[in-house]
């Protein structure tokens, strides 16, 4: 099952635990394997894993303050956080106490004293079938065609990166942009050359995006969204003229438009300090209505939604 996965350099395994010297033994037994970080209370995991999730926690059930059981629990009803593998590596290994530990969410057991090989082969196994799940879960968040995110994956996204900017009062903005003319030129080069048209569209699109944390998503149809975090209103309009003009640069021939060529309009909302959007829903409505702007003006362009009561 694992055979094509084996590098795990670049996974992360996070070891809670508040003896220095278990800490450095796991560590030692771990080099060469993956990345490892090591915390010494529950406390601590849980904000580490809220700013960076790991791919695996080995976790001792006795420490200081919340214990690793309790830890465990919160995690595991935590969003986004609840996919995390945790292992116990504990003493504490009577029947009872593992259904505790089950019952939080464990996924496996390391006895303590610990033996190298067996927490190497548990470690990685894991890892491996962490790797596999993320692997299938991309799969499922991709449009099959254009290879850009699904509009699945952006309503999950939206209204976590939505939360997030208003829980850390950040700005979040969202490009709404749509092919001009598209029923037009499938209507005279046929649905093949559509497909492929979306397809060079999206790739312009996502070739644009210089952050990781930015995301090109197929909304539906010839309509995409651009989930810009952290991106004030004048950084996003900027960027949503570069899609504009870097459609357009394909050449991508258009009998049928008064361009000549396939082109995009594109609408620009931002929920920042000076314009509040209820939700993610309503930040979209406001990107869809400057969208049909700029439609309304000509096409082949960018808007920038209205303040509300303008």
């Amino acid at each position: 099952m694992f055979k094509e996965i084996e590098d795990l350099s670049e996974s992360l395994v996070l070891i809670v635990e508040d003896s220095m010297l278990t800490q450095k033994v796991i560590s030692c037994f771990l080099e060469g394997i993956c990345s490892v970080h090591m915390v010494t209370s529950g406390e601590k995991a849980i904000e580490f894993c809220r700013a960076t999730p790991p791919d695996l926690i080995l976790m001792d059930w006795v420490l200081e303050g919340m214990s690793g059981v309790e830890a465990c629990k919160q995690l595991q009803e935590m969003e986004g956080l609840s996919d995390i593998p945790i292992i116990f590596v504990t003493s504490n290994i009577s029947e009872q106490q593992q259904d505790l530990c089950w019952d939080a969410g464990a996924v496996d057991f390391i006895p303590k004293p610990i033996v190298a090989k067996t927490l190497m082969n548990r470690v990685k196994t894991h890892l491996k079938y962490k790797q596999q799940a993320d692997t299938l879960k991309r799969y499922s968040y991709y449009d099959g065609l254009t290879k850009v995110f699904n509009r699945r994956f952006f309503d999950m996204e939206g209204a976590r990166q939505f939360k997030q900017s208003i829980r850390q009062q950040h700005t979040c903005s969202v490009v709404m942009l749509d092919i001009d003319h598209f029923k037009k030129f499938n209507d005279r080069y046929g649905h093949l050359s559509g497909d492929d048209a979306l397809k060079a569209v999206a790739s312009a699109i996502d070739g644009q995006i210089r952050r990781p944390m930015d995301g090109v998503y197929r909304y539906g149809g010839e309509e995409f969204a651009i989930l810009l975090p952290d991106t004030e209103p004048d950084g996003a309009k900027q960027l949503a003229n570069e899609f504009v003009d870097a459609v357009k640069a394909l050449a991508i021939v258009h009998e049928d438009s008064e361009f000549g060529v396939v082109t995009i309009s594109a609408g620009v909302a931002s929920n920042d300090s000076g314009e509040h959007y209820q939700d993610l829903a309503e930040l979209i409505t406001a990107a869809d209505q400057a969208l049909y702007n700029a439609k309304h003006q000509g096409r082949n362009q960018a808007c920038v939604a209205e303040k509300k009561g303008a």
